[in-house]
C-alpha cells in the first residue's frame, strides 16, 4: 500500500514508526508549514499540499490534531474523500494480536471494552460493573488501550475478572474486532469506546456506558458522520451515568435517542471505627479535593475562595488535594497555587486503598468542577458518611438536596463556595446531621445491590 503522510508535527512523531512498516510504502511526506516544506524529514522532502496530485498513492493518512480542518482542505484540493484517513484509523487497521481467552460453556462471558486504565472514575466504575457482573455468575474480560500497573496488580486476586491490553483498542478496524464476536454480551464504557461501539453494534446488541462531560465529545468530531448514523441503529443500547452525561451526549450528537439513567454502585467501605473520627486535630477542620488538575475540575475556584476566607477561619482549616498534576499551563499554575497557599497540601495520586487511608481522617469533601457527569469522590462522600460541599453543575447535585444531604454552591462563584467553607467549621452539629443523611443518599442509590439491579435490566436488553 502506498501513502502520503500529511501532518509532519508532533503526532507524526509518536507514530511514524507504524508508518515505516514493510507492507506500507511512503511515497511522500506533506505539512502546510512553510517552515518544513523543502526540508529533509527522514529522507523525504517534504512536500506543499497543493502538490499532492503528482504522487501516485492508494490512500493520504492525516496525523494532525487538526484532522477535520485538514481533511476538509484535501477535499478543496480535489481529492476523494475516500482516499483520505485518519492516522488512528490507519493504525487500527494494522494487524493485531488476536486476545485468547477461555471461554466457559456453564457461564457466559461478558466483554468490557473501557478507557485508560488509571485511578479516575471510568476506570473505577468499570471495576463495578465488572464486580457486579462477576457477582452475577459471569466471566468478565476488561480490554483497555493501557493500564496502570499498579490497579492491574489490585485486581490480579479477583478470580473471574481478566484485564487484557490492547493498543489503539478505541480506533480497531472491524476485522481487527473479530475476536469480541466469542463474547455472550459486550459493554462500551466510556465515549472513548464510542466507535467500537458503534463497528458491533452493527452486528449485535452492545450497551455503551456514557459518563464524560461536553469536553471529551471533540475528540470524536472527525467521525461525526459514522457515529451519528451508527447510533440510530437500535442494536446499540446507551446508558448514561447521570442526567448531565445524558444531556451531554444529547446535545453533541443531536439525536433522539432513547437514553437509560444508569448510575453506578460501588463496595460498601464505611467503618465506623475508621471513617468516623476525621481530623487527626480536634481544632483544624480537614478539606480533601480528589481530581486532576485538569481546568473543568474548578480546583482554581476552591483556590480563589481560599482568599475569601479570613486568615482566623483558614488557620482552622487544612486542604489537601489529591489526584494527577497535569504538564499543561494551567495544571503547573494549579500546582504552583496549591504549593504557595498556606495550610494546602498536594498528595500527588493515590492507589484505592491509600486514598481511603486519607478519607478516614477527612472532615469534608469539596468537589467544585465545572462540568461534571457523576463524579466517584462526591457519592464515596455519602458512602463514607462524609459531608460534601459540589458544585451545582456537576451530575450529583440531582441527589442533594442543600442543607438536608449536602452543601451546594453556584457553579463558579468563589465568595459563596467561600461562606460554605466558613458556615462548615461554625455549625458542626448540622454537618453531623448532613453527612448521616448523605449516607442514606448512599444506601438508596449508590449500593453494589441497587447498581446489580440497575445491570440486571441493562443484561436483559443485550
Amino acid at each position: 500500500m502506498k501513502i502520503i503522510v500529511f501532518g509532519i508535527g508532533k503526532v507524526f512523531n509518536k507514530v511514524k514508526h507504524c508508518f515505516y512498516e514493510d507492507k506500507t510504502e511512503v511515497v511522500a511526506l506533506v505539512d502546510n508549514s512553510s517552515k518544513l516544506c523543502g526540508n529533509s524529514v527522514d529522507g523525504y522532502m517534504v512536500d506543499v499540499p497543493e502538490h499532492i496530485q503528482q504522487y501516485q498513492y492508494d490512500y493520504i493518512v492525516i496525523t494532525s490534531s487538526c484532522a477535520v480542518e485538514m481533511r476538509q482542505q484535501l477535499i478543496e484540493l480535489g481529492i476523494c474523500p475516500e482516499k483520505i484517513i485518519h492516522y488512528k484509523d490507519y493504525i487500527g487497521s494494522l494487524p493485531v494480536e488476536t486476545p485468547v481467552t477461555q471461554m466457559d460453556a456453564l457461564n457466559p462471558n461478558v466483554l468490557i471494552l473501557s478507557n485508560d486504565f488509571g485511578y479516575h472514575g471510568g476506570a473505577i466504575a468499570c471495576i463495578s460493573l465488572a464486580r457486579v457482573l462477576r457477582r452475577e455468575s459471569y466471566l468478565v474480560t476488561i480490554a483497555v488501550p493501557s493500564a496502570e500497573r499498579k490497579l492491574m496488580e489490585e485486581l490480579s486476586s479477583e478470580e473471574g475478572i481478566k484485564v487484557i491490553v490492547i493498543d489503539n483498542l478505541e480506533s480497531l478496524s472491524n476485522e481487527n474486532l473479530e475476536w469480541t464476536r466469542e463474547y455472550s454480551y459486550v459493554f462500551a464504557n466510556t465515549i472513548v469506546m464510542l466507535r467500537c461501539a458503534v463497528k458491533l453494534a452493527q452486528n449485535r446488541n452492545v450497551y455503551l456506558w456514557i459518563h464524560e462531560s461536553i469536553d471529551s465529545y471533540s475528540a470524536n468530531k472527525y467521525w461525526y458522520d459514522e457515529i451519528r448514523n451508527g447510533i440510530e441503529g437500535n442494536k446499540l443500547i446507551i446508558g448514561a451515568v447521570s442526567e448531565v452525561a445524558k444531556k451531554n451526549f444529547l446535545s453533541f450528537f443531536q439525536t433522539e435517542k432513547e437514553i437509560a439513567i444508569l448510575p453506578y454502585g460501588f463496595d460498601d467501605r464505611y467503618k465506623r471505627s475508621i471513617f468516623s473520627k476525621g481530623s487527626k486535630g480536634n481544632d483544624v477542620t480537614t478539606f480533601i479535593v480528589v481530581a486532576n488538575h485538569a481546568a473543568l475540575k474548578g480546583l482554581d475556584i476552591l483556590l480563589d475562595a481560599l482568599d475569601c476566607i479570613p486568615m482566623e477561619a483558614k488557620n482552622k482549616c487544612r486542604f489537601l488535594f489529591v489526584g494527577k498534576a497535569n504538564s499543561n499551563e494551567h495544571g503547573k499554575l494549579i500546582k504552583k497555587r496549591i504549593d504557595e497557599t498556606a495550610n494546602c497540601e498536594y498528595l500527588g495520586e493515590l492507589s484505592r486503598e491509600k486514598l481511603f487511608e486519607v478519607y478516614s481522617w477527612t472532615d469534608i469533601i469539596i468537589v467544585p468542577s465545572r462540568r461534571d457527569s457523576l463524579p466517584l469522590v462526591a457519592a464515596e462522600a455519602m458512602m463514607l458518611k462524609k459531608p460534601c460541599i459540589i458544585s451545582d453543575a456537576v451530575g450529583t447535585a440531582a441527589y442533594i438536596k442543600h442543607g438536608h444531604n449536602g452543601l451546594i454552591f453556584k457553579s463558579e462563584d468563589r465568595e459563596e463556595l467561600a461562606g460554605l467553607i466558613c458556615w462548615c467549621l461554625e455549625n458542626k452539629a448540622e454537618m453531623a446531621s448532613l453527612a448521616e443523611n448523605a449516607r442514606e443518599t448512599y444506601e438508596k442509590w449508590f449500593t453494589m445491590d441497587k447498581f446489580r439491579d440497575r445491570i440486571r435490566c441493562a443484561c436483559e436488553l443485550l
